[in-house]
């Protein structure tokens, strides 16, 4: 096991440029007393066992977007300085909560969110009580909407929710003294959490129950280990499961036979026979991505040009792609992680917008029968608290995938399908469903484009012990990686405007997680396998 850490261990002082923590040493003796600081709030954590030492916290807004801040860690906690008080705000870390993982949680005061009236001189606030406080507000709140919604809850539910409620009140009647509050709002938050992933998973079963789904719904997977399938068997177990599926395009990858090695100089040959391959099997084919502009697959001949040039190669681009196989690609991602992430060329807001536009266009103008994908990752936008794209530092303020979608909307950009990346993120099926919730607010229809969990992350060190506390649950295993796709699974299937769910990878070689396949090398099933087969037929949606 984990060695426990101490609560002087356990924070480290430091700041943050672009609201995440830098650490700093700590020093020698933690303070008996908590000083007065001006007009500072102070969240002081009481850290449970186990927990490792807190090495990133930020601020959100009320669309859970972070932003910057004088955030900063020090002995007496997490402190937020008065610069904040103008604005609504959370606080937000990762945390160990025994018996249900170490997870990113929220402080957002009971879904109040803390404003100027919170920053009274010296104001110290329980770190643990108030991620319980918020926790058990919110499944207060989501519970009465779904039940205005008719949707009826278990008993387990119901004892989950009051037992929660019950020790919060606990907790707050012991609020002078910390550390036994802390303890009591650990309880009720490892419940809380429990609660609210149950509450989810119930009013997915009901939605499906009572409002069965008879649109065109696609389950896919991404097709790149085709070239690199150490089994026959790869081709037969693919499509059991799948209508479609998507078959990459990267300029520069080493997965394959360079795609772009010069300008405009294409290798078709492997992409045109899993295309083949895919057609002749009835799936439905997505290509992509037109652009990524990530530093893994730029070449310096494209990372060298300037605006103008790129605007040009940008259309051309499009049209050689989206013209070489007309209606057999179905469905286009035209751009991909451009919301600041991948961002190579470091470009404004506003040149970003005038590319995207230009793209989305050149593929409707080439082909308009093809549905254009917007594709974004990092969903809850952690890179904008730590100031960083893809291998860069931010030069100015970044923005969420959410603010992005909004922004290229109120832009009038021309495009089809808002498309969200959520591999496991360290956070449970709650933080989950309120983020589809955000999304789904710009009425266009959303495609899972990738999604992922492991069955084996390899974290024991080489003395027996885990490296870090389990994420979610337990630490992963196969049976894990199967519930947890079974349970996000059904809560997308549940979501009508949800239109594609694109797992990635399909087997454990070479895989993008870390055993995050669906089969084993050798192409014998796992039961994230057995478990999707069996939910697709319980929807009758096997191909």
């Amino acid at each position: 096991m984990l060695n426990s850490f101490s609560r002087r261990q356990f924070l480290k002082t430091g700041t943050m440029g672009a609201a995440a923590l830098a650490v700093s040493p700590f020093v020698s003796q933690w303070p008996t007393a908590i000083p007065r600081i001006g007009e500072e709030l102070i969240f002081r954590p009481y850290p449970p066992p186990r927990m490792p030492e807190m090495t990133l916290a930020y601020v959100t807004d009320e669309n859970e977007d972070p932003f910057k801040s004088g955030i900063q860690v020090k002995q007496e906690g997490i402190v937020v300085t008065p610069d904040l008080a103008d604005r609504k705000f959370a606080v937000n870390t990762r945390w160990f909560v025994d018996g249900f993982g170490y997870v990113w949680l929220a402080a957002d005061n009971g879904g109040n969110y803390y404003t100027r009236e919170d920053f009274r001189k010296g104001n110290t606030l329980n770190l643990n009580l108030e991620f319980a406080r918020s926790r058990v507000a919110r499944n207060r709140r989501v519970m009465a909407r779904y039940q205005k919604e008719q949707t009826s809850f278990s008993r387990e539910v119901g004892h989950s929710v009051a037992l929660s409620e019950e020790l919060l009140h606990d907790a707050t009647t012991k609020s002078s003294s910390g550390e036994a509050a802390a303890r009591l709002a650990d309880f009720a938050l490892k419940h809380a959490l429990w609660a609210g992933e149950k509450i989810e998973l119930e009013k997915a079963q009901d939605e499906i129950r009572r409002h069965p789904r008879h649109d065109a719904v696609h389950f896919g997977c991404e097709t790149r280990q085709y070239v690199w399938a150490k089994h026959e068997e790869f081709t037969k177990r693919f499509v059991e499961l799948f209508n479609c599926a998507t078959v990459t395009h990267y300029v520069w990858d080493t997965w394959y036979e360079l795609f772009e090695p010069r300008e405009g100089q294409y290798n078709w040959g492997i992409k045109d026979n899993i295309v083949n391959w895919l057609a002749e099997n009835g799936i439905r084919i997505e290509g992509r991505p037109l652009f990524w502009f990530h530093p893994v697959v730029t070449p310096d001949w494209l990372k060298n040009k300037t605006l103008d040039e790129l605007k040009k190669y940008v259309e051309k681009h499009t049209h050689d792609l989206v013209s070489h196989y007309g209606d057999k690609v179905a469905e286009w991602e035209v751009v991909n992680e451009y919301h600041d992430w991948a961002n190579i060329h470091n470009h404004t807001p506003e040149q970003i917008t005038e590319i995207v536009r230009l793209a989305c266009d050149q593929t409707k103008a080439t082909n308009p029968n093809v549905v254009r994908i917007i594709n974004n990752c990092c969903p809850f936008a952690d890179y904008v608290a730590r100031g960083r794209m893809a291998r860069m530092e931010a030069t100015r303020p970044l923005r969420s995938p959410r603010q992005f979608i909004k922004d290229l909307i109120d832009a009038d950009v021309d495009f089809d399908v808002l498309g969200i990346q959520i591999y496991f993120p360290q956070r449970d099926l709650s933080d989950i469903v309120r983020l589809l919730e955000r999304l789904a607010t710009f009425g266009k229809p959303i495609y899972l484009t990738e999604i992922g969990a492991s069955s084996n992350l390899n974290q024991i060190s080489a003395g027996g012990e885990w490296k870090e506390p389990y994420a979610w649950h337990r630490h992963w295993d196969e049976e894990l990686q199967a519930d947890w796709l079974e349970q996000v699974y059904t809560i997308y299937y549940s979501k009508p405007y949800i239109k594609t769910i694109n797992w990635y990878d399909f087997s454990d070689f070479r895989p993008f997680i870390l055993n995050g396949g669906l089969v084993r090398e050798d192409c014998s099933t796992k039961p994230s396998f057995d478990r999707m087969r069996k939910l697709l037929a319980s929807w009758d949606r096997l191909p």
